[in-house]
């Protein structure tokens, strides 16, 4: 179990005082692990992104274009929400790799997104909501590996003397 538990909370800032109230002290303890800070952050960002998209769906702005403008308005978002909360990082430079992942789940996005409607003849709004939760944890394995690289995927194995 310790394990499991440093690996969400692995390279963070541990807090040391807590809360004498019993609920607070449990929420500062949750807001410590890193993956509760992505699930807050996710939902924060899957709910602008699908926002804006849905918004401009209904000003009738067309659901492939709706999704790429909501896409790439929430990059810009999403980098700022993650960078500084889930993985505590603020180096600016890192949206260049942080593009990048968003350009790969972006076009797979739209690509699936376009299949649900045109071909499975789903509604445009389901079709959203259906592509974001696949698309947002893809993200954050991308992001996690590649962009803040807090993830290692292999060990590199030890050099022979």
């Amino acid at each position: 179990m310790k394990n499991f538990e440093e690996g969400f909370a692995n390279g963070q800032k541990q807090e040391k005082s807590h809360s004498k109230n019993g609920f607070i002290a449990l929420i500062q303890k949750l807001w410590n692990a890193r993956f509760v800070r992505f699930l807050f952050v996710g939902a924060l960002n899957t709910l602008f992104s699908y926002l804006l998209y849905a918004f401009l769906v209904f000003i009738g702005i067309n659901y492939v274009w709706a999704r790429v403008i909501s896409i790439i308005l929430g990059i810009i978002f999403n980098f700022f929400t993650t960078g500084r909360i889930v993985f505590n990082n603020k180096d600016n430079w890192l949206i260049i790799r942080f593009i990048l992942v968003y350009a790969v789940t972006m076009s797979l996005d739209v690509f699936v997104l376009k299949r649900l409607v045109e071909y499975m003849t789903i509604n445009k709004y389901l079709a959203g909501a259906l592509t974001t939760i696949p698309i947002a944890l893809l993200s954050f394995l991308l992001n996690s590996v590649f962009t803040f690289k807090t993830i290692k995927l292999c060990k590199k194995p030890p050099k022979d003397t």
